[in-house]
């Protein structure tokens, strides 16, 4: 028995010795990778940081390309001496997108994994930031905690040209896109999520997690209301009839076959809507519409001619329609008519919710049109065009309108 005893005593020394190296082999590649996935973190904080830093080097009007590569480079050598690294850092930058692109390779060899797969090394990461605002503010949906803060459905397009489209919903769907539904645009931000009936309905590529915007409006005073009323419970169905600025008390309706040429100035509504319906006709340059008071929103509907370009002087400059801060939160403001041909300026409804439904096309022939409100939603098969060509119209782009230069990483 203790001859046995002796035997199996060495059998085991021997199995164990056999079996070690594999042991140490298995914990060699255990180390390995836990090596690699430090140094991936490591790198992509360096490539992440360096990304941004270049970006807001972009966002500088004197900036040049050398400027913004060599703002990253620097970055990524502080991080890399910090991390022990001989990373070789590689920097596109490309201004049309507004974007920097960060990539780091460092070739790691390490003493086991390679044999396992040759994949691990070298160790590749990458980083784009891009500058948010940089693209011009076309719309933003103030609202933060619902979804569908931006709703498009049943083949509704939203065509922002040169401008960018933000909803500031911290939701799982603050942008949701339904039925065919498009948006195009130079950036989609979105601070939540989006949801897609399919994955291309945004292009590019919406971008999510983005900070929000805070609302570039939110100081503008409102406007004096003078204290007669130029009209009460105007309503005009027919003729021609040539309308001056002034508080417009009871609101405005304008049917039928009725033609309105508004002149310049501040058209304030009060206790009503203006509403535009039939086969009528308003017409307007260089004025704004301030809607005072918990009545008073827009309703354009049917086959009505809007063509308004906003106001250019006094505190509704640069604003087409600026809805009461102090107005019930969801009301809503309506385009349904199919010939909306031009709303040029700044659409302001801080509390409203914009709806647009007509089967048409709308604000195709502005110069620009910008959005703020506190919800939009398209369906019905409308293409909302967001122009952006500022130098072609006397009506000033309000300041926030144009590049915020906000800094988001995009993948």
């Amino acid at each position: 028995m203790s001859a046995l005893r002796q035997c199996v005593r060495g059998n085991v020394v021997t199995m164990f010795a056999l079996a070690l190296p594999g042991l140490l082999a298995a914990v060699g590649v255990a180390s390995d990778y836990a090596i690699l996935e430090m140094k991936r973190s490591s790198l992509q904080a360096a490539a992440d940081s360096a990304a941004l830093a270049a970006a807001k080097e972009l966002s500088i009007s004197s900036s040049t390309d050398v400027t913004v590569t060599n703002a990253a480079k620097n970055y990524v050598n502080v991080e890399l001496t910090a991390n022990d690294s001989a990373a070789v850092p590689n920097i596109t930058v490309n201004r049309s997108a507004g974007s920097v692109t960060v990539a780091l390779s460092e070739s790691w060899t390490p003493f086991f994994a390679h044999f396992i797969s040759q994949g691990v090394t070298p160790v590749d990461v990458q980083a784009t930031a891009k500058l948010a605002g940089s693209t011009n503010l076309c719309v933003l949906a103030l609202n933060s905690i619902d979804n569908k803060t931006m709703y498009l459905d049943t083949s509704a397009k939203m065509t922002a040209k040169g401008c960018g489209i933000y909803s500031n919903a911290n939701t799982d769907h603050a942008i949701w896109l339904d039925n065919n539904a498009t948006i195009t645009s130079a950036l989609t931000c979105a601070v939540g999520g989006v949801k897609l009936k399919t994955a291309s309905a945004i292009s590019p590529a919406a971008v999510t997690n983005c900070p929000p915007i805070a609302d570039p409006l939110a100081n503008r005073p409102k406007p004096t209301i003078p204290s007669a009323c130029a009209a009460t419970n105007l309503v005009l169905s027919s003729g021609t009839t040539n309308l001056a600025p002034g508080l417009y008390c009871g609101g405005l309706k304008v049917f039928g076959t009725a033609k309105v040429n508004l002149s310049a100035g501040v058209y304030v509504i009060s206790g009503a809507p203006m509403e535009v319906s039939g086969t009528s006709t308003l017409i307007g340059t260089h004025v704004g519409f301030y809607l005072d008071g918990p009545a008073a929103t827009i309703n354009f509907k049917d086959t009505a001619t809007i063509n308004l370009t906003g106001a250019i002087t006094s505190e509704m400059a640069g604003l087409l329609v600026f809805e009461d801060p102090a107005a019930p939160v969801g009301r809503q403001h309506h385009i349904a008519s199919t010939n909306v041909q031009n709303l040029t300026g700044t659409i302001y409804l801080p509390k409203g919710y914009l709806l647009i439904d007509p089967n048409a096309a709308v604000a195709g022939s502005s110069a620009y049109t910008a959005i703020i409100a506190n919800r939009l939603e398209l369906t019905a098969g409308p293409e909302l065009i967001l122009n952006s060509n500022y130098g072609s119209t006397d009506v000033p782009v309000p300041a926030g309108i144009k590049s915020s230069a906000t800094v988001v990483l995009t993948n």
